[in-house]
């Protein structure tokens, strides 16, 4: 059987979730598919709860492979080894405390034939709770062939979220890969990456992905001043990892957006903590040459009116007895990934 789909699947810790997730890969209505669940010695369950929900499959028996780590080894190692254990044309990165609809593999598939594409984005659904709220990280217009999708992916007008997408196989294989070594912010390492090696890319409009927000994830998880400054070392170390691979490929200046809307990012890993005047501080001097950028815009970059009000309060300390009205939905920066 050709595998024209992997799905690789980072467990660890996801016991209240991952039955949802596996029985939504079980389902799936495309047949020549394969699951590699890696196991990052998870401490519950996970993997246990999996193997006991495919009992009910055994259609997939042949298809479910597990890869365990001896040792934790952190998000990135986990799709790393995922990806390089896949034998499927294309791969799909699900993480165990989200899940799919079952016709992903199939819509997102088909549309990879059709329009020849290394790598095909699809919509998704935000869930907290009962609430479900359909997003888009392709806003209209931005994809198309050649440059232009290193222009719209890498500028950074589609976020950089590695779930989401069916990716060439090949594109990992035949090039010269820059593997992001930390356990925050490595998306941006894996799309950048993908992203320049990609000739087509192509848009699925229906929200395949189901992104389950809780606060034990990496992502969200309470934000002290450890975890905060853990991601915000993190994400700078993955920011010049990418660019050092763009220069080495003489195509950094083509960028420069991009570079903009990232360091933007990275600073804003240092929001919930920067009442305090010493982070203040570090938010200022982390990056100087965009606080102007943030204020008065650029060729590449106008910021809006909510980013300057949220620049202005940090720069004169106003953050610290309105930090909970700046940290509204309404003063949020518009770009809603960073």
């Amino acid at each position: 059987m050709k595998i024209k789909v992997s799905f690789a699947v980072a467990i660890y810790n996801v016991a209240p979730y991952i039955e949802e997730c596996i029985r939504s890969l079980y389902e799936q209505t495309l047949e020549d598919i394969e699951i590699i669940l890696v196991d990052d010695c998870t401490p519950d369950d996970s993997i246990d709860i999996a193997l006991r929900v495919l009992e009910e499959y055994p259609n997939r028996k042949s298809q479910v492979r597990v890869l365990r780590h001896e040792k934790n080894k952190g998000i990135s190692e986990t799709k790393k080894d995922g990806i390089l254990a896949a034998a499927g044309e294309y791969v799909i990165i699900v993480d165990g405390d989200d899940w799919v609809d079952r016709r992903m593999a199939e819509l997102m598939y088909a549309k990879a034939l059709e329009a020849d594409a290394d790598i095909v984005i699809c919509d998704y659904c935000l869930v907290n709770g009962d609430k479900r709220i359909t997003k888009t990280i392709v806003p209209d217009g931005v994809i198309g062939n050649g440059e232009n999708v290193r222009r719209d992916m890498i500028n950074r007008r589609v976020p950089p979220f590695h779930v989401l997408k069916l990716i060439r196989r090949s594109i990992y294989e035949d090039n010269d890969v820059v593997w992001p070594q930390k356990n925050y912010g490595e998306d941006g390492v894996f799309c950048t990456v993908t992203s320049y090696y990609a000739k087509r890319i192509a848009h699925v409009a229906e929200p395949l992905y189901y992104y389950r927000y809780h606060t034990t994830s990496i992502s969200h998880k309470k934000m002290t001043e450890e975890t905060c400054l853990r991601n915000y070392k993190d994400s700078i170390f993955h920011n010049e990892q990418s660019w050092k691979f763009l220069e080495d490929k003489g195509v950094r200046e083509q960028f420069k957006r991009g570079d903009i809307i990232y360091k933007i990012r990275i600073k804003n890993r240092l929001l919930p903590i920067v009442g305090k005047c010493k982070y203040r501080r570090l938010w200022w001097n982390t990056y100087p040459e965009v606080n102007k950028v943030i204020l008065f815009g650029c060729d590449c970059y106008k910021p809006t009116y909510k980013e300057w009000v949220w620049v202005f309060a940090i720069m004169t300390g106003l953050f610290t007895w309105q930090k909970k009205r700046l940290c509204s939905k309404r003063f949020l920066p518009s770009n809603e990934w960073i």
